[in-house]
């Protein structure tokens, strides 16, 4: 028994010693933390991008960052996304809003990075096919950077991605049956 009284208060003090420090040293590391994490979502450059019936990608904000705009959309005064410029390795996320008051098996949009080297046109005329698997056309899935699952009327879908090292024209397109041939694609431009 008096062995006790002497090796309790010895476990004590070193359980207590080595909790890690003090609270307010844990609250500082917790909020070193999460600055660290809000500086890493900072350098994801987001673009808003809305698909709607007409078949176009379109933004509100044509001022947004690195991207260039075309002829006005429809009555709400949105303009056609036409180009993203971005750096190489730059970090963008894309979310895409559909805005359609039709059935989604009418109407629904993804957002589809290819490769430099990618035949658009071979590309979308697989993904007609594709139906089951989103417009995706699973053989074909090397030739793809980045997609979005398809949205329906009301719904975003996002994708973030590291932009290719290497310089050029990527394009993107919409693999909806009939999207990208009625002009929802754009480029991404590599400087």
């Amino acid at each position: 028994m008096r062995y006790l009284t002497y090796i309790f208060p010895l476990v004590f003090l070193f359980f207590t010693a080595c909790g890690g420090g003090s609270d307010n040293q844990n609250q500082a590391q917790s909020s070193a933390d999460t600055q660290a994490t809000k500086s890493q979502s900072s350098d994801v450059r987001t673009i808003n991008i809305i698909g709607v019936d007409q078949m176009k990608y379109v933004v509100e904000d044509e001022n947004q960052q690195g991207i260039t705009t075309g002829a006005k959309v429809g009555n709400d005064g949105m303009l056609k996304l036409e180009t993203i410029s971005a750096d190489p390795g730059d970090k963008i996320r894309i979310q895409l809003t559909t805005q359609s008051q039709l059935p989604a098996s009418a109407m629904a949009h993804n957002f589809i990075l290819l490769m430099l080297s990618a035949d658009v046109d071979a590309f979308n005329s697989a993904a007609i096919k594709a139906k089951d698997n989103n417009y995706i056309p699973s053989d074909m899935t090397d030739q793809i950077i980045a997609h979005t699952n398809l949205a329906a009327g009301g719904e975003t879908v996002e994708v973030t991605f590291t932009v290719p090292e290497k310089t050029g024209d990527y394009p993107f397109l919409c693999s909806f049956p009939g999207h990208y041939a009625a002009g929802m694609e754009g480029t991404l431009n590599v400087e």
